[in-house]
């Protein structure tokens, strides 16, 4: 089947403002231009040895060779077939207000499906395929950053220190997790009461809550066996995943991130995050409930570590803060890098789950 049609216009050579009437021969390979008197060829090029110009409603579409001569059609509605199918759509666009306002109605809704359903449940899959040495990289950066910006070293005392870690390896023990894929450490935070989990298997534990908790060990191990939750579950990787491709997303959408696209990249990223890591807390919290039970304890542990966090920080209680944003166990006021990492639910509604499963657990004993 023979393609080959002939467009009349203006050719325009690239070094030079004068043009000439042509004629440009096209098949389905090539161009040629051709002079409209005398017929002499003055410039030919192959399919993808020449570009467009932009397309837009009401003005012709020029064929420009790589010396930047180009041919100008004389009918502006003319369209060359190998115009690219996101050119024609932009112009369709531009003469179709009304798909335009549909459009913006709907990418709202697009980016609330992609940022709450599409994107956690790849990450959970992506998470969940990455290598072990993704996850010490990520563990280690991040304990190197705490370290630098955050934290000191401990100035607990070496025998609370050794008894916290003998209730660690016997937790470890009993619930069969090698005590090698995890690694206890203790910092000094002035912030307030706080443990957190990397993905590596650190586990940090400040003085503030090693103080806290002195008296009532057990609830210290609920808490612990909630930073393991966090790890079993990869949710660090999970995190790192979602942000990566909500990032990706964001700034596919909005092209050059600058001005409103990158606030909208910020704002979108962080409140993705916080949905997020809200549902990790609570899968934190059921992990945290379930091996208390195995250890033939009670989630009441769980609770009662809840209430003596919230009582160690009136200041924030006053000013009615009563819901945790920082990690599991952490009530500062501090923002930035834990508000970052972390977004919890309310601390009454996880000591309620807590307390009713530890009261049902009670009825069938």
């Amino acid at each position: 089947m023979n393609d080959q049609h002939s467009v009349t216009g203006l050719y325009q050579a690239g070094n030079s403002s004068h043009s000439t009437p042509a004629r440009a021969m096209v098949t389905e390979r090539q161009v040629v231009i051709y002079q409209q008197q005398g017929g002499q060829p003055v410039m030919s090029a192959v399919h993808g040895d020449y570009r467009f110009s932009e397309a837009i409603a009401g003005l012709p579409v020029d064929l420009i060779f790589a010396d930047n001569s180009r041919f100008i059609p004389d009918d502006a509605g003319y369209r060359w077939k190998h115009l690219s199918k996101s050119q024609t759509i932009t112009e369709w666009l531009e003469t179709h207000w009304s798909a335009v306002l549909v459009a913006a109605v709907f990418l709202p809704f697009f980016l609330w499906f992609m940022v709450a359903v599409v994107i956690p449940a790849s990450s959970n899959v992506v998470a969940e395929s990455l290598p072990q040495v993704v996850a010490d990289e990520l563990g280690q950066q991040s304990l190197t950053i705490i370290d630098a910006a955050y934290m000191e070293p401990s100035e607990l005392a070496a025998s609370e220190q050794e008894n916290i870690r003998q209730r660690w390896h016997d937790i470890l023990q009993r619930l069969n997790i090698p005590p090698d894929t995890y690694s206890l450490q203790f910092r000094r935070w002035n912030h307030g009461a706080n443990a957190m989990a990397l993905a590596d298997g650190t586990v940090i534990v400040t003085d503030s809550i090693a103080r806290l908790m002195k008296d009532n060990p057990q609830q210290l191990d609920a808490v612990l066996l909630h930073e393991i939750g966090h790890v079993e579950h990869k949710h660090s990787l999970k995190i790192l995943t979602q942000s990566t491709v909500t990032s990706l997303l964001f700034a596919m959408m909005f092209g050059d991130v600058e001005g409103m696209g990158e606030i909208m990249l910020g704002a979108g990223t962080g409140l993705a995050q916080a949905s997020f890591s809200r549902d990790m807390e609570r899968d934190a919290d059921q992990f945290a409930f379930q091996e208390l039970q195995s250890l033939g304890r009670s989630p009441q542990d769980f609770a009662d570590a809840m209430r003596a966090l919230e009582a160690s920080h009136p200041l924030r209680i006053a000013a009615g803060q009563s819901d945790c944003t920082q990690d599991c166990d952490n009530n500062s006021t501090e923002p930035g890098f834990f508000d970052y990492l972390s977004s919890h639910p309310a601390t009454e509604e996880r000591i309620r789950a807590a307390e009713a499963l530890a009261e049902k657990q009670k009825m069938q004993q």
